[in-house]
């Protein structure tokens, strides 16, 4: 049994996407991430697809020292779906504030690289299409420590994140372990061999 919990106080007020009634659905899975973080038990966190904030807060109650970069575009139109007006953006801050944290405002799809290092646990869960799975991974995988970390969201509940995620696989035979952990989403760990 952990001491996570993941009560109303985290959300975001206007956040449509969880409330009372689905709650208890959504501290599992955010608990499943923060036992996947704990036992990984990182000194560098990355993550692509910060939104409001509750994958990187659970996160860092598994690893209170961690140093964590949340990489998201402020721009309204994908999961940070909080608008232009920076509100998600606001509210990331206010749950990371007590810990080691910056937040890099990117389009990760526009990037070729990321100026990171030693990553020992990334979090992919940012464009949730086929091509824009694949182009995370590509630039999350370089950033690893040597026994750094991969874990994608999604792969049960959205068909192209799934799809990206296997063709990725099979560029990366040889290279990389997986490991899937059944979760509300479904997750997948990923490491490299060597």
């Amino acid at each position: 049994m952990s001491n996570f919990i993941f009560k109303e106080s985290v959300l975001y007020p206007e956040d449509k996407r969880i409330n009372a009634t689905n709650l208890k659905v959504f501290a599992k899975y955010y608990e499943i991430k923060y036992n996947i973080c704990k036992s990984i038990n990182p000194k560098k966190i990355a993550e692509i697809g910060v939104r409001a904030g509750y994958s990187g807060w659970s996160f860092l109650q598994a690893a209170p020292t961690a140093e964590y970069i949340g990489l998201d575009a402020n721009n309204g139109k994908h999961g940070g779906r909080g608008g232009q007006d920076g509100c998600y953006k606001k509210w990331a801050k206010k749950l990371l504030s007590p810990y080691n944290y910056s937040l890099i405002d990117i389009d990760t799809q526009k990037a070729e690289k990321l100026d990171l290092t030693e990553i020992d646990f990334f979090h992919v869960d940012g464009d949730h299409s086929v091509i824009g799975v694949q182009h995370d991974l590509d630039l999350a995988f370089p950033t690893l420590s040597k026994n750094g970390v991969i874990l994608v969201d999604d792969v049960d509940y959205l068909p192209k994140v799934k799809e990206g995620v296997d063709s990725w696989l099979k560029k990366m035979k040889g290279k990389v372990t997986t490991k899937y952990v059944k979760s509300y989403r479904g997750e997948l760990l990923i490491h490299q061999i060597g």
